[in-house]
């Protein structure tokens, strides 16, 4: 069992910050636990703890024999232990995330990483023996209880992966291993790019600032602003090259031993999707460039005045682009009237995000850079996060945030 930490998407046009903007709201991350001290997460390490051993004892070796009963009540007590951890690492995540430079805060979700680790290497047993189950008894539980039919695309998601198996010994091994395998190396990249500093004009400034330069209307600013990015980033180039081989090599690895038969297959399985589906999409894309991408690049080229583009061109205002800042109010304003208009209950399910601390959306140092939204579990509610500072471009992100919120909403 893996706990997976959201990822943030670094958007092609973040912004900087202005006193314009009006209050941006901060996480209120209570809804999942009130400090990371409080007793509640305490108790619930500890139920973690005893609830996962009580499932390896009542169900290792045992599931082919349960009746259709039995097995909705060892579903059911796999997914309370999901629910469970889940909170935790949605808390320690998030908070993390906030400040990722925080030693503090590095070290909660590590220690969070490496308990829930060794409390869950006891069920690791499950989807392999659910997946040595035969296909009649399986489709016999399913047929006899109308509540474990609910749950047929996760078992369908586990077939999927009985070719790609490894033996017991080595699933656990993968197991115990991951805290300090691809999670350790994306920690020290996270961390790293947080950290950078690059000077523009004398001012220092952080990942997001700097970026943000690339959408000035002068070009100058955009300049300086690409080759600072480029001088501060091969200064770490070494950093960037062995994180980025290291997993590499670390993934060829695991699939090699997975037996998968192309690099984009263990992604197609996690995302459920047909590989013909994802090479059609891309193959209609790539077509697509020169009616698209290179007639765009084209005219922008005239539109700015310019014999060839740059890449601190790529970004760069349009002329009659208008270049004020969105206060944060009228950003609000802006996207649920684009929601309301669309439907009315969307607009609903979103106003709470703005008004209940679900949203953590200013620029701060040692912020994570770019944007997601997370669903943590299906007994809260997801959160979103944003480097907003006023551009158009970061309204659209936070309308596109939001509608990822609005989906795991529904969704949970």
């Amino acid at each position: 069992m893996r706990f997976t930490l959201p990822t943030p998407v670094h958007s092609a046009s973040p912004a900087t910050g202005d006193n314009t903007l009006g209050a941006l709201p901060d996480w209120d991350l209570s809804d999942l636990y009130s400090a990371p001290d409080a007793p509640e997460l305490a108790a619930d390490l500890d139920w973690l703890e005893a609830a996962c051993a009580d499932f390896a004892a009542n169900y290792e070796g045992k599931l082919a024999a349960l009746d259709a009963a039995g097995m909705l009540k060892c579903v059911q007590a796999h997914e309370a232990i999901e629910a469970k951890g889940g909170r935790i690492m949605s808390y320690a995540g998030l908070r993390y995330y906030q400040q990722t430079t925080d030693a503090e805060r590095a070290q909660f979700l590590q220690n969070c990483q490496e308990q829930i680790t060794d409390f869950t290497a006891p069920l690791v047993f499950f989807s392999l023996e659910l997946n040595r189950v035969e296909d009649e008894v399986l489709e016999g539980w399913l047929g006899e209880s109308a509540d474990l039919a609910r749950y047929k695309p996760v078992f369908d998601r586990l077939r999927a992966m009985r070719p790609h198996q490894l033996s017991d010994e080595l699933e656990k091994f993968l197991h115990d291993q991951s805290t300090v395998g691809a999670a350790a190396w994306n920690k020290l990249f996270d961390e790293t790019i947080a950290g950078l500093s690059f000077t523009v004009d004398g001012e220092a400034l952080n990942l997001e600032a700097t970026l943000n330069l690339l959408t000035e209307k002068d070009r100058a600013p955009r300049e300086a602003a690409a080759r600072e990015v480029a001088r501060v980033f091969g200064e770490n180039l070494k950093l960037f090259a062995r994180v980025h081989n290291t997993l590499a090599k670390e993934k060829e690895v695991e699939d090699r031993w997975r037996n998968m038969p192309t690099p984009q297959t263990a992604r197609h399985l996690s995302n459920d999707v047909e590989p013909e589906v994802v090479e059609a999409l891309r193959n209609a894309v790539v077509a697509a460039y020169p009616k698209l991408s290179h007639r765009y690049y084209e005219l922008k080229r005239k539109w700015l005045g310019l014999d060839s583009l740059q890449v601190w061109d790529r970004n760069a205002p349009l002329p009659m682009e208008d270049d004020r800042l969105v206060p944060w109010d009228e950003a609000r304003a802006t996207v649920l009237g684009a929601y309301a208009d669309f439907s009315p209950e969307m607009a609903a399910i979103a106003e709470p995000f703005f008004d209940r601390g679900w949203i953590d959306a200013g620029v701060k140092p040692g912020k994570a850079p770019g944007a997601f939204a997370h669903p943590t579990v299906t007994d809260a509610h997801p959160y979103v996060m944003l480097n907003y500072l006023g551009k158009p471009r970061d309204v659209m992100t936070l309308a596109h945030e939001l509608g990822h919120g609005v989906h795991q909403v529904l969704a949970a």
